[in-house]
């Protein structure tokens, strides 16, 4: 072997040993993807990098798991692969929790207790049906804080494949959506919660409630705890960042009204689930199953009308609108049925804004329309009836018997109707060259966001044995709705801490099997890429062979 020989293989060792120090000490992606689903957002990233402790994440995505869930466990490792790479204290380990179990059905009620509820999938093939547990969780730990993180998406009418790539492009939100809060230290923000006007029960808002909790710093307000020191009221409320008022039913006074005024005008945030309409829902289920629609004075349409929207005092109904259960018979023999119930829209939030992004349908009961007005404040509608919608003016006598009855689509020709809205700017005060109630020493207008929903019970959940269920869920029906992550994501973007809430609108173009033309042709295909590639090297071999017969002859 000459030196130029010798120089060359040692050149060349060389290299491929200053490649690879370069590529185990440097990392450098490219993401040719069109949706560039395998890049972090930027908020992401400069989040990661702030993280200074390890943190160990346990996904449970393993085993033996159905064909759609072996997807969202592939999309899983991904992202978590390209969080890990920005930041080598985030290390994770995927594990079967079916492994050294003796008993599923002990695992399943250990899983319970820790909130990791199961999904059953049910999988057809070959004329058998298969049953199988799955546990789309994972467990964030960091330090003596542990936080479990859902990785699918449910929403109401979905099929399994929508119910997957839903899941797979909310995978980087609900992760991070996790670390924030396991991470989350100091001072968190305020929220206050009205306490007294007649607002909603406590129980009927603790689900709601304690999602926040890990959030921010929650604490009950009442307006009429000063009523001769007003300007102290204002002054304890200013300390809030946002005013969550739900459902209230007595009628606030001029006092208040002020508090409230220059509450928004000093900055404050605040969110109104207003009733312009009472319906008494326990008296539908009397004897005689009726009740009446009648106005709720509570003397804010003046303040509201100031900020720019109007709360009608009418009822929507819808055709796309959530059933009713009713008994039918007499005692053993009695049935319970659903009904169709208009008066129990199912609306839709805005896709296009962050609250609302990839949220599925929201359950509201006796709704009433929402109109806006033109001022300097912008406005944008967060959530609206179908396009068969109906309005019901007041008083009017709601029956339970009219749910038995059949239903003209021909009545419900009204357009969309605005149920929810997000007001953000300078708000200009309901008590500008007017007397006001007491003394204040006014500033200037500040920054504000406000949402306003036209139903009182939109945040309340429903109750069983006395212990509150999960709001969005239906007892009756087994139904769940989105109610608790739309008004979780509002809440977040009225106190700007919507840092993460843009990963929701990130879409990722997956390609997935068509099942029923898999379960037509699926034999075919089976056949044709064992078959076909044999046919194609059997050819290309008899080529090859009559060319080498020919060339040497």
């Amino acid at each position: 072997m000459n030196k130029l020989a010798s120089f060359r293989i040692v050149l060349a060792f060389i290299g491929v040993l200053l490649i690879q120090v370069v590529a185990s000490n440097f990392l450098w992606r490219l993401d040719l993807t069109a949706d560039k689903r395998y890049s972090l957002s930027a908020p992401t990233t400069e989040f990661l990098e702030s993280i200074d402790q390890p943190i160990r994440i346990d996904v449970f995505l393993d085993g033996k798991l159905p064909q759609e869930y072996q997807r969202l466990r592939a999309e899983t490792e991904v992202v978590l692969e390209s969080m890990s790479a920005n930041n080598d204290r985030l290390y994770y380990e995927f594990i079967n929790p079916f492994i050294g179990a003796e008993d599923s059905d002990q695992l399943l009620s250990e899983m319970n207790q820790y909130g990791l509820f199961p999904e059953l999938v049910v999988e057809r093939e070959n004329q058998g049906v298969e049953q199988s547990y799955v546990f789309p969780w994972m467990m964030l730990n960091y330090g003596d804080r542990t936080v479990r993180v859902s990785l699918l998406q449910k929403n109401l009418g979905d099929t399994s494949e929508k119910r997957i790539l839903q899941s797979i492009q909310q995978l980087e939100y609900v992760i991070m959506d996790g670390l924030y809060k396991i991470l989350l230290e100091g001072e968190k923000k305020k929220i206050a919660v009205l306490s007294s006007h007649e607002t909603s029960k406590d129980i009927l808002v603790t689900n709601f409630l304690q999602d926040l909790l890990p959030y921010y710093n929650l604490a009950a307000f009442d307006l009429k705890a000063f009523p001769e020191q007003p300007e102290k009221t204002l002054e304890n409320l200013n300390r809030f960042d946002l005013l969550l008022i739900s459902n209230p039913k007595e009628a606030f006074n001029n006092s208040e009204k002020f508090i409230l005024d220059q509450y928004i005008q000093q900055g404050g945030n605040g969110m109104f689930l207003i009733d312009p309409v009472l319906v008494e829902p326990d008296s539908l289920y009397t004897k005689s199953g009726k009740t009446v629609s009648y106005g709720n004075a509570l003397e804010l349409d003046d303040l509201l009308f100031k900020f720019g929207v109007r709360l009608r005092k009418k009822l929507v109904q819808d055709l796309y609108s959530a059933p009713i259960v009713l008994a039918q018979g007499d005692q053993n023999n009695s049935q319970y049925n659903p009904f169709p119930w208009p008066y129990s829209p199912l609306a839709t939030p805005n896709q296009n804004h962050p609250i609302g992004s990839a949220i599925g349908s929201v359950l509201f009961q006796f709704g009433s329309p929402i109109d806006t007005l033109k001022n300097n404040i912008k406005k944008t509608v967060l959530i609206e009836s179908s396009s068969f919608s109906k309005i019901e003016g007041i008083p009017s006598i709601i029956s339970l018997s009219s749910a038995t009855k059949r239903i003209d689509p021909a009545t419900f020709k009204s357009p969309k109707q605005t149920l929810g809205v997000l007001l953000e700017g300078k708000f200009t005060s309901l008590y500008e060259n007017r007397i006001t109630p007491f003394e204040l020493k006014k500033g200037t207008s500040q920054h504000a966001r406000i949402a306003v929903f036209g139903d009182g019970n939109l945040i309340e959940n429903q109750i069983d044995k006395r212990k509150p269920l999960e709001l969005g869920y239906d007892k009756w029906t087994n139904n769940f709705y989105s109610n608790k992550q739309f008004l979780k994501n509002t809440v977040h973007y009225l106190v700007n801490d919507n840092a993460f809430l843009n990963l929701r609108s990130k879409e990722i173009d997956i390609a997935m099997l068509d099942n029923e033309q898999v379960r037509i042709n699926g034999t075919f295909w089976r056949y044709f890429s064992v078959i076909i590639p044999l046919i194609i090297l059997l050819i290309m071999g008899l080529i090859f062979n009559s060319y080498r017969l020919k060339s040497y002859r």
